[in-house]
């Protein structure tokens, strides 16, 4: 048998279990709008959570950005692509987020890469939450420190974890902030009180939580009332900020040491120009605009509410990703392709990217969500 026909017989395989992925085609017609497959729709699957992917301002400084820098930074920052409009993203970002200073990456799976591997190695142990994000999870493996793993969110079974650590020169506990397929949030204070009595280090993936948590958008560590803090805070620019590329943010000795030592940063052409004016714009809009967040988490209360009425198991969480568990794989997609004839693009979750047997619809909600919009999706579930 050649190489090619044991492809053909795993995509078969996946067929059979209902978890082959295909490609679709969404082409944006303005805020959460869409045509898919020529079907206008509400788009309630993506991570635009303040509306800013197509804010005028945002789309005006990186078109300025686009004609004053060129289309791409054109080499390595380490070489020649390190931009002025590369220092003042990193710069406004560090102070949006508290920190000392940042660095940005082409992606958030690069940065998570970056931080990791920068904070841990061969003499060192890392504990990471089971639900952790995909590169999150890589970046631990990859870190060459011993990988340990705790229950979701159980912070007596961390606990325990923990007291098995101490032959290691260093122990990282590294965590998602908001969850990105269940939706809830890391108990931030009593995690970070349990770290300093184990004198551990502490990353937060912050990717869902920028933008969403806090007063005023900046993340978890502006969340909780904190007495100690992560060591190290990652991002994106890419989801509530509806631009592109991942940061790290912390001490500025380590942000000095990442320039120096990870492989994600120094090997890659830096992040084009025109990306970094629209994450500026968004900021920028951010500031300017703080109540898109109130109404973010006010769109997300009025439809976990109205779902949880139909009867749909909706676990726990308040903020803007709420999974309607369903179980059955094919029965996922099914509902999925239903709710699309009725005008609602929410897209079918299925293993690996979850537990099995925990297949899911994940709606992910946005300040742009009209009120007109957020009925359609439940008249939309009233039908399934």
């Amino acid at each position: 048998m050649s190489w090619i026909d044991d492809i053909h017989e795993e995509l078969h395989e996946l067929d059979a279990q209902g978890l082959r992925r295909h490609l679709r085609v969404v082409d944006v017609l303005g805020g959460m709008k869409a045509s898919v497959d020529n079907k206008d729709c509400v788009l309630f699957c993506t991570n635009n959570y303040l509306g800013l992917a197509d804010h005028p301002k945002v789309l005006e400084r990186s078109q300025r950005a686009l004609l004053r820098y060129g289309a791409g930074a054109q080499a390595s920052r380490l070489v020649s692509g390190h931009f002025p409009i590369h220092l003042q993203l990193e710069e406004i970002t560090a102070n949006f987020k508290g920190a000392e200073a940042c660095l940005a990456f082409p992606t958030g799976y690069m940065a998570n890469l970056a931080a990791v591997s920068a904070l841990v190695g061969e003499e060192d142990v890392v504990l990471c939450d089971r639900l952790n994000h995909a590169s999150l999870i890589d970046a631990c493996r990859m870190s060459k420190a011993k990988f340990m793993v705790y229950e979701h969110l159980n912070l007596d079974d961390l606990k325990k974890q923990l007291k098995k650590t101490e032959k290691y020169r260093r122990q990282l506990i590294a965590t998602d902030a908001l969850f990105s397929m269940d939706g809830d949030l890391v108990p931030l204070k009593k995690l970070m009180d349990l770290a300093h009595e184990h004198d551990s280090l502490v990353m937060v993936d912050d990717a869902h939580g920028t933008g969403v948590l806090g007063p005023e958008g900046q993340g978890i560590t502006h969340h909780f009332p904190l007495k100690h803090y992560p060591a190290v805070v990652m991002g994106t620019y890419s989801k509530a900020l509806g631009s592109m590329g991942g940061f790290v943010c912390g001490p500025r000795i380590f942000i000095e040491y990442l320039l120096n030592k990870a492989r994600t940063f120094i090997y890659t052409t830096g992040l084009a120009p025109a990306v970094c004016g629209a994450s500026l714009g968004a900021l920028e809009v951010l500031h300017e605009e703080p109540k898109r967040v109130e109404r973010l988490w006010e769109n997300a209360k009025k439809i976990r509410e109205g779902l949880r009425a139909l009867g749909h198991d909706i676990p726990r969480g308040a903020g803007p990703i709420m999974p309607v568990i369903v179980g059955d794989n094919e029965e996922a997609v099914k509902m999925s392709e239903k709710l699309l004839e009725e005008g609602i693009l929410v897209v079918a979750i299925r293993p690996p990217t979850v537990p099995k047997g925990t297949a899911r619809l994940r709606l992910s909600v946005s300040a742009a969500h009209t009120d007109a919009d957020i009925d359609k999706l439940i008249n939309a579930f009233k039908k399934l």
